[in-house]
């Protein structure tokens, strides 16, 4: 016969996708940003030491130990202090602040913590539940010692990304679901 291209009445063309099949981008982020809005909320309700427990309990799941996580009251200004390894004789040593705040840290507490390193033995880890000021990023960055910021939605990132490797009394604290969509060909 003849060939495809020369049949009668026959289309070639690439078909588009129906209507809500292209729209399900719009859909699927609009899930996303719902359930990022449920865990902000979630994290919101907490107390500042269930924050910093499950900031201990990240840690944990990244594979760092922690020799230290301060009791309720005056902690000096350190809440946590991280190692690579299980005895804390490799360097950095890493000193965390936790700020359980809504709002926007500015640079103060992170000169507080600032204060707090030995240059090229310890690094800062800054991890708040809400964000930081332009400022504050500014002073993290022209910092003559590593001080690493965390905000609020990228732990969360990075509670998804470790949530396997946590403890159960770590998933616990904030118990996730899989959430699956159908994806594309792309």
């Amino acid at each position: 016969g003849a060939p495809p291209q020369a049949q009668a009445g026959v289309d070639h063309r690439v078909a588009r996708p129906p209507v809500e099949a292209r729209k399900m981008p719009e859909v699927d982020e609009l899930l996303q940003d719902q359930a990022l809005n449920g865990i902000k909320d979630f994290i919101s309700k907490k107390g500042p030491y269930e924050f910093q427990a499950m900031v201990a309990a990240l840690l944990q799941g990244m594979g760092y130990h922690i020799s230290f996580e301060a009791p309720k009251g005056r902690d000096g200004g350190i809440d946590i202090i991280a190692f690579r390894d299980p005895l804390g004789v490799e360097v950095p040593r890493i000193k965390v602040q936790v700020k359980h705040y809504q709002s926007s840290v500015g640079p103060e507490p992170i000169r507080s913590l600032k204060g707090l390193l030995n240059p090229g033995d310890e690094i800062g880890l800054f991890v708040t539940s809400g964000y930081f000021s332009n400022e504050a990023e500014r002073f993290s960055r022209e910092a003559n010692v590593h001080i690493r910021l965390i905000n609020g939605d990228e732990f969360i990132g990075l509670w998804q990304e470790y949530y396997d490797k946590l403890s159960d009394e770590g998933k616990n604290m904030l118990p996730l679901q899989p959430v699956y969509f159908l994806g594309g060909n792309e």
